[in-house]
């Protein structure tokens, strides 16, 4: 019965801890697409990144807002994930949490509004960006590989993989569509590079999302089995024989 006891103690905290990202990560997810709609004529989805919502009125504190939710519902992951037992250290944990500590810098450091980088805040908030774009695609991979050490974590492995490695091909097409920023029209007149940039983000969340999704189908069971074997209140104890 002890171990009964443990092990559903053990799956109360990564099943709260996997319903707290996908709340945050639905809080961040909606105020991305608010921002998107609101500030359709102000900021340019196809040709402006993100981080320009912060210089139209009212976005400041939104994307502020967005980008905390999803840093802290990826930590929420890890945690989560490391206390049912995937063996998250390491490189895993190191990624993650370096993504999720460029989505706070990134918030916190605007970008400059001019074509160059003028200001420290400016290039803390470039060098911010460029882990954004990179690192979570790395994580992923990291923690896939781990993840395959369990099976009951075998079902989202491939999903983690799959999308990591769509994340990196459109990080990658981003960052060449900036070329154009050194040689104009290189790719003709229409800039897609807030386009891009905002998929890579979506595939992003839902390497987050597939993580906690399975850390619910993961942790549950042991709650559920930790409810079902505890006895209701006023029922009848049988004393153990001598």
């Amino acid at each position: 019965m002890r171990g009964v006891k443990r092990s559903g103690r053990l799956g109360v905290a990564p099943l709260l801890l996997a319903v707290l990202a996908l709340l945050a990560l639905a809080r961040s997810t909606v105020i991305m697409v608010y921002l998107g709609v609101t500030y359709f004529r102000e900021v340019d989805p196809i040709s402006v990144p993100l981080s320009y919502y912060a210089f139209v009125e009212g976005g400041e504190q939104l994307f502020f807002s967005a980008a905390v939710a999803l840093a802290v519902g990826t930590l929420a992951v890890l945690v989560g994930m490391a206390r049912s037992g995937v063996r998250m250290a390491g490189r895993p944990t190191v990624l993650l949490a370096v993504w999720a500590v460029c989505l706070v810098l990134a918030a916190v450091f605007p970008a400059d509004g001019t074509p160059g980088v003028m200001t420290f805040g400016g290039w803390v908030h470039q060098f911010a960006g460029a882990g954004i774009l990179a690192v979570l695609s790395f994580a992923g991979l990291a923690a896939a590989a781990r993840l395959a050490e369990k099976q009951e974590w075998a079902p989202v492995v491939s999903t983690v993989r799959t999308l990591s490695i769509a994340a990196a091909v459109l990080a990658a097409a981003y960052l060449a569509s900036r070329l154009d920023d050194v040689v104009p029209g290189i790719f003709g007149p229409v800039d897609v590079g807030g386009v891009l940039q905002r998929m890579v983000l979506a595939f992003h969340v839902a390497v987050v999302a597939a993580l906690a999704v399975q850390l619910v189908r993961v942790s549950w069971p042991a709650v559920w089995r930790r409810a079902t074997a505890t006895p209701p209140p006023g029922a009848p104890t049988v004393a153990p024989r001598p």
